[in-house]
């Protein structure tokens, strides 16, 4: 189903006006009705922090003025650190992850082959240690919350879910998708029972391969590193049985140049160093030499090169991370009261959803869009939007001359290091 314009106002209204005095009362942020109630509430911290995402109280409080409150910069402190603060701004992104918004969908390259590329993995935002209990860290002491996101690439679809930053991310991975659908996700993700089980959904997938894994050779178990060193060629591609379980993939290991080798040795040695590994395993760094997955694909149903660049689409993820961080300042704050620091986080992972929205409705099938430009002049507009809200018609209206210019935000071709959208095309001209 593609959503339109009209049907992203309605959600909007929805979600930002009904919604937000609704969850408002019954979070009881909201104790008596005035003129900042949960929908001027929240539009005001969304659409302030959309328009300059290291917002100040006072210019809060300009966004609040646009609602039609006024509000002093101590008045809206009082209200963002609290409790019940957190409380709304949390129901109301869970609730805002209940709307489904998408694009057609529709590709002419090698994603066309899929029924969805969905591509899982998480990012971990520090908070105070107040927030221990709620959101446990790694260590004693510490507080972080992990944001499991499951990406859509074809479709744009973009779901959420949230942990204590110490939990892994293997048990907290979704393995429900759409038969025929691709799903890519990172090493941390890999647990062969997953595999099997989306086998027989009918899901494809594609992983890396961690490097305790051991491969069969007959009646016995040889470890990864020890069957690459008797490679006869340096692209390896054929069918195998892996772990205990002995799950039946395809694998692919490609030797990669020596200063490839170079560039992966000294980061592994980094990361050990930084979690206090005093030696390296010799396999761990034999396997520098290979870029190696294994997928469930056949080579009548992708190449190897195929196979490489939808690998890649699995950074598409970072990059939305990213995005959120560096432009929506999604870990960095002006505060340091606790109760308004996590305020601030829900309400601009929030942001960082309607945001998404706003590039599926208009340029998600362009394939060279630019998420970073796209949210830079979104930016521009943030108060155009807010001042239309409660008024469909003029919503409509005015995400229909807003909303179009997206789809002049671009990436230029680039030969050093091509972007995903050229890859693609070269992968499937």
């Amino acid at each position: 189903m593609i959503t339109t314009i009209q049907q992203v106002s309605q959600i909007f209204q929805e979600l930002l006006i009904r919604d937000a005095n609704e969850i408002g009362r019954k979070s009881g942020f909201i104790r008596r009705e005035r003129k900042l109630n949960g929908a001027s509430f929240a539009q005001s911290l969304l659409f302030g922090w959309q328009a300059k995402p290291q917002a100040s109280l006072e210019d809060l409080c300009q966004s609040a003025q646009v609602c039609g409150v006024q509000i002093s910069p101590q008045g809206m402190q009082e209200r963002l650190n609290s409790p019940q603060a957190n409380a709304f701004l949390y129901q109301l992104l869970m609730r805002a992850l209940s709307y489904v918004v998408e694009a057609s969908g529709e590709r002419s390259d090698l994603l066309a082959r899929f029924n969805g590329v969905y591509i899982q993995d998480s990012s971990k935002i520090e908070l105070p240690a107040l927030f221990e209990t709620q959101w446990q860290g790694n260590k004693e002491g510490q507080a972080s919350l992990k944001v499991q996101t499951l990406f859509d690439y074809q479709q744009g679809r973009l779901g959420m879910s949230f942990a204590a930053g110490r939990r892994h991310d293997c048990p907290l991975q979704t393995v429900i998708l759409p038969v025929g659908s691709l799903r890519l996700a990172d090493i941390g993700y890999f647990k062969v029972s997953v595999f099997e089980q989306l086998n027989k959904s009918g899901v494809f997938w594609v992983s890396r391969v961690p490097a305790r894994v051991g491969f069969w050779t007959g009646e016995k178990v040889i470890h990864l590193s020890t069957w690459l060193e008797q490679a006869q060629s340096d692209v390896i591609d054929q069918v195998v049985e892996l772990t205990a379980q002995r799950l039946k993939c395809r694998l692919i290991a490609i030797r990669v140049p020596p200063p490839v080798v170079d560039q992966r040795m000294q980061r592994v040695r980094t990361e050990a160093k930084d979690h206090k590994h005093s030696q390296l395993k010799p396999e761990t760094l034999a396997l520098c030499q290979w870029t190696i997955l294994i997928t469930n694909l056949d080579s009548d149903q992708a190449t190897v090169n195929e196979i490489l660049c939808l690998l890649r689409l699995r950074w598409q993820i970072e990059l939305l991370f990213k995005l959120w961080k560096d432009e929506l300042s999604l870990d960095t704050w002006r505060s340091h009261q606790p109760y308004q620091i996590l305020s601030e986080v829900y309400a601009k992972l929030l942001l960082g959803l309607l945001q998404h929205w706003f590039f599926v409705l208009t340029c998600w099938d362009t394939t060279n869009r630019s998420l970073v430009k796209a949210s830079r002049l979104l930016c521009k507009y943030s108060f155009h939007i807010l001042s239309a809200l409660s008024h469909f018609d003029t919503l409509c209206r005015c995400l229909q001359s807003i909303l179009p210019a997206l789809n002049r935000c671009l990436i230029r071709k680039r030969k050093a290091r091509p972007a995903a959208f050229q890859l693609l095309a070269r992968a499937f001209p």
